[in-house]
């Protein structure tokens, strides 16, 4: 292999590892602020909240990688495909940082109310949903299975369906208990950012699509 190759492949590896540790990072954020609303663990929101500076930098950080991999090296059409996919996956897992930090921003404003009274068992359930189509999504970047961010992808129904469950939930709660309107707003927003976050982990998958079979793709 010629020399300009190597130093090519190890850019893309890095590139790799960085993008792998950004999923790593944002997938934790989600997780320690849908912690910091159930345990109602105020203290624990502003951590959350900081450190998306941090999310942040790590997007910035693939994507000045990605543009020396695009200034410095010989690019065929593969190399090329996997450069622009991991740009925007960089772009979409921030935003989904952003969502972690608003989540945490929401929880710190919740009253001291009793949160099966406002559909946390729903929100769980479009939680975990997310959590585990992350974590299919990561396995799809990481063994550049297109098959496999296919297959993640049609997750997004199943958080759409518990988010119009939830909806029809929250808007009887606040016609019959007008009381609960401030808290169940809240949550009514923090759905939207879950319901966004499976919006983001589809385009993720066409992005791996897009690097594993030069095709674009739309999945959602």
């Amino acid at each position: 292999m010629p020399e300009y190759r190597h130093a090519l492949a190890d850019k893309k590896r890095q590139i790799e590892n960085d993008l792998l540790d950004l999923f790593t990072a944002v997938a934790d954020a989600m997780g320690q602020a849908m912690s910091c609303l159930t345990g109602k663990n105020k203290a624990s929101c502003q951590p959350i909240i900081e450190h998306d500076a941090e999310i942040n930098r790590g997007r910035h950080l693939v994507e000045q990688e990605c543009l020396t991999a695009i200034a410095l090296h010989q690019l065929v059409a593969d190399d090329l495909h996997d450069v622009v996919a991991a740009t925007r996956i960089a772009g979409d897992l921030e935003r989904i940082g952003d969502y972690a930090a608003d989540i945490a921003t929401i929880s710190l404003q919740m009253t001291d109310i009793d949160l099966s009274e406002v559909g946390i068992t729903d929100l769980l359930k479009m939680s975990s949903l997310c959590n585990e189509m992350m974590q299919a999504m990561l396995a799809a970047y990481r063994d550049k299975d297109a098959e496999k961010a296919k297959m993640a992808a049609k997750m997004d129904d199943d958080i759409d369906a518990e988010q119009a469950k939830l909806i029809q939930l929250l808007f009887s709660k606040m016609q019959s208990r007008p009381d609960l309107v401030p808290d169940a707003s809240r949550m009514l927003w923090i759905s939207h950012l879950l319901e966004r976050y499976g919006d983001h982990l589809t385009n993720i998958a066409e992005q791996v699509v897009f690097a594993s079979e030069a095709k674009v793709v739309e999945l959602d």
